[in-house]
């Protein structure tokens, strides 16, 4: 038995219809969960700064982050339709 073979006997036995589609979702929700994490730290320090440069950095900071976020959770629908 190839290694070709044997992987898709794996998939079919665990019922994983499409790999490609499935480690994308994984990959995607483990990303979603770090720029989450990354989000909350950057709240956090935002709170705790005085400094007007510092405060204008994190803020541009949490716009791309949410930004991010919000096209990975689009993305992420897209992947659970199709």
């Amino acid at each position: 038995m190839g290694v070709k073979k044997f992987i898709q006997n794996v998939l079919e036995s665990l019922k994983i219809t499409d790999f490609e589609i499935t480690s994308k979702k994984k990959s995607l929700k483990a990303l979603l969960s770090k720029l989450k994490k990354k989000r909350v730290d950057v709240l956090r320090e935002l709170k705790n700064e005085s400094s007007d440069k510092k405060i204008k950095e994190l803020n541009e900071e949490l716009e791309l982050i949410t930004l991010h976020i919000k096209k990975g959770k689009n993305r992420l629908e897209d992947l659970k339709k199709s």
